[in-house]
């Protein structure tokens, strides 16, 4: 069973009643549905994606733990609410991407993973949690029943000094692409890292062939003139033919000399 819808009119998901189904790989959770019990879902290990009502609330401990590819997850919020997410991502410590469909708007939301160690103090022989990423900051802003974005946004600063340059590049995405209740100073922020770090993001868009990428790059002015015949470059070597011609017509348009006329 790859795909498990659960019955429109459902209001209880039993403790381990789906757990242990290592090739199931979407779930559909109707917004009648109250309550996941514990290890609802414990060890389906194929799980990628979950799509749930934001108002619920009750998600008990380890339903979804051991799904190690889960990475997607969308909810449709009701009167703003995403308690949700607190309970999926007490579960999981790898990345989570959140899709949310609100009355008034969508928002696309990464979660960065995170991991736990311990280190030693010789002196004292007392053992010290240290936590390696951002996900862990992350994880605590989602844990209420309304996600604060001024809250997610502020903690990009933090991001910028745990996470690897890809996890920045799409953090930073999804708040442009959807930037639900997202500030003018923040939105500046995000734009100004992108400029920062242009060539590199747009090099990278081509590799991935993502012309939705492309285009965001546009629309942020991160192309420059003497940097184009790079970009042609690098897509005739990725034999991609449609972001060849993104890029050409880009050039074409804002680039190219216009020859100027005389009549005589």
């Amino acid at each position: 069973m790859k795909i498990l819808r659960i019955p429109d009119g459902r209001e209880l998901i039993e403790n381990y009643e789906f757990s242990e189904i290592r090739d199931l790989e979407h779930v559909f959770i109707p917004d009648t549905v109250k309550k996941v019990g514990k290890h609802a879902f414990y060890n389906c290990r194929s799980l990628k994606s979950v799509r749930m009502p934001g108002d619920l609330f009750q998600i008990e401990d380890g339903a979804f733990k051991n799904c190690d590819h889960l990475k997607n997850v969308e909810i449709y919020a009701k009167d703003q609410k995403t308690a949700c997410m607190k309970n999926v991502v007490a579960d999981l410590t790898h990345e989570l991407t959140f899709f949310v469909h609100y009355p008034d708007g969508e928002a696309k939301i990464l979660i960065p993973s995170y991991n736990y160690d311990y280190e030693i103090d010789i002196n004292s022989r007392v053992f010290h949690e240290v936590v390696y990423g951002s996900g862990d900051a992350y994880q605590r802003c989602v844990s209420k029943a309304e996600l604060d974005y001024s809250e997610y946004d502020f903690l990009f600063a933090v991001a910028k000094r745990e996470e690897q340059q890809g996890t920045l590049f799409e953090l930073v995405e999804n708040r442009l692409k959807y930037p639900y209740r997202l500030g003018d100073k923040e939105k500046a922020g995000y734009i100004d890292y992108l400029e920062k770090y242009a060539q590199r993001y747009i090099l990278n868009k081509i590799e991935e062939n993502d012309q939705k990428g492309l285009r965001l790059a546009a629309t942020c002015g991160l192309f420059q003139k003497e940097d184009m015949d790079l970009y042609l470059e690098k897509a005739g070597r990725e034999k991609d033919v449609e972001c060849m011609a993104y890029l050409i017509e880009y050039n074409n348009r804002n680039f190219m000399e216009i020859e100027q006329e005389f009549v005589f």
